[in-house]
């Protein structure tokens, strides 16, 4: 799971939470205000019965509810009634329903709540006591309350809110994930910008860096470390660019030296045999200087080439040493130029560097065949005895000769992928269709 949906799928579980816990304390705090204004209501009245207890002057008790609150506690859908008792609990007058028994009122207070389950409906009962002195006695008026569980004041009120304006938190909820997912998308996109631009460091454009403006400050350490990174990196491979530029170019005046003491021996079998080993050298001398030149310069690669002409070209220089060795060259182009988009100088070292490996392994009185086709290909094919499958991608690895002791220092294929991988291309090697090995360069069309 990325970064962006672990945030997105926490913001939601989050929210999701938040709004429980919200509306879950709505309903316990609406359900406590219920409660107390019940009981309040319910206080209310009970003091205003009472406020009409009066003792006759023969001392009986008599009670003088105006018609309007006898009508309400008496009339038969009525949900509250109420009594009047003396002080040992005795009713004096009541609405009369079944009344609740009496609580215990402190003597420090003047009124109290409580509650029971009546058996009818499984409704629940609602009480207040108050007490009133009258002379030397004290009288206590009880009122009650049906509250039925189906039409709870509660459920109602919670119900009603829900209605009117409750359900706005859907809504409100998926607009906080689309903002959060547009804001999450907004703020990482500088960090792929930045994977964009690392995947295309390498050691040709090793002078790239992560920019550092306009990132979030969070990740502006980690690009720091990462350019510091680069740099040392960088330092190290220009130092050892350099040194093998150097080591090779010093060794060039040694071998000539060398070359020339040679010539002047006067057995003419050992000269030989020392003059093949010096140019081996000097061959791989060469190689060297073209790898340090491919790895040190930032070659443009932004001109056109024509690959016939490149192919031709290539065949014409190494035409001499064909010849020298008994072989052939056979250049097949189309009539249409075939143009890519590359740089003249390294597309002719990758096709002479094929070409001089196939003059390696073809044996004399055959042909090293050159064609190019429209597809933007170059292909090479030899006489030798071709390549296994199983070795096809390490002839491609610096150094590697393979095991008939060819010549060479085994750095002429390493060089053409490293070429072809500049302009974008791809190498390889299949099957000759008459026999040995075919080399294609496949490069890019150009728009």
């Amino acid at each position: 799971m990325s970064l962006s949906s672990r945030i997105i799928v926490r913001i939601t579980i989050t929210t999701a939470i938040a709004t429980a816990i919200s509306y879950g304390w709505l309903y316990i705090k609406q359900s406590h205000v219920d409660a107390y204004l019940r009981q309040l209501t319910l206080v209310r009245q009970a003091r205003e019965v009472s406020s009409y207890i009066e003792l006759s002057p023969d001392g009986s008790v008599e009670v003088g509810l105006p018609a309007r609150l006898s009508e309400a506690y008496n009339s038969p859908g009525s949900r509250y009634r109420y009594a009047v008792r003396d002080q040992a609990g005795r009713i004096i007058v009541t609405s009369g329903r079944r009344m609740g028994p009496l609580p215990k009122i402190l003597d420090t207070e003047d009124r109290e709540f409580y509650q029971y389950k009546a058996d009818a409906d499984n409704a629940s009962v609602l009480g207040a006591a108050v007490r009133k002195d009258l002379g030397n006695k004290s009288y206590y008026t009880q009122v009650e309350q049906t509250l039925p569980m189906t039409r709870s004041l509660n459920a109602a009120v919670f119900n009603e809110f829900f209605m009117d304006g409750g359900w706005l938190q859907i809504p409100f909820l998926l607009a906080i994930l689309a903002i959060s997912a547009l804001t999450l998308r907004t703020s990482l996109a500088p960090l792929k910008d930045m994977a964009r631009l690392a995947a295309e460091i390498e050691p040709g454009s090793s002078t790239l860096r992560l920019p550092s403006k306009g990132i979030p400050k969070e990740i502006l350490p980690l690009v720091t470390s990462f350019n510091k990174a680069l740099d040392r990196l960088d330092e190290g491979l220009t130092r050892q660019r350099e040194f093998n530029a150097n080591a090779a170019h010093q060794l060039r005046t040694p071998l000539a030296v060398l070359a020339a003491n040679i010539d002047t021996m006067a057995d003419a079998t050992t000269a030989g045999r020392l003059r093949h080993d010096v140019q081996l050298m000097t061959r791989i001398v060469h190689q060297l200087l073209l790898v340090a030149r491919l790895e040190t310069l930032n070659v443009e690669l932004d001109e056109a080439v024509d690959l016939c002409h490149a192919a031709r070209q290539a065949a014409e220089n190494l035409g001499p040493i064909a010849i020298s060795t008994g072989k052939t060259l056979e250049v097949d182009e189309p009539d249409a130029p075939v143009v890519i988009q590359g740089n003249a100088l390294v597309v002719n070292i990758a096709i002479s560097n094929l070409i001089e490996n196939a003059l390696n392994y073809s044996p004399p009185g055959r042909s090293v065949r050159i064609r190019v086709t429209l597809q933007a290909s170059v292909e090479v094919c030899d006489s030798g005895p071709g390549i296994p499958p199983q070795l096809r991608e390490k002839v491609f690895q610096r150094f590697w000769r393979g095991e008939s002791g060819a010549e060479g220092a085994g750095l002429g294929l390493s060089i053409v992928r490293r070429i072809m991988h500049a302009l974008k291309g791809t190498v390889s090697v299949t099957d000759a269709p008459e026999g040995g090995a075919q080399f294609t360069l496949q490069f890019p069309a150009i728009a």
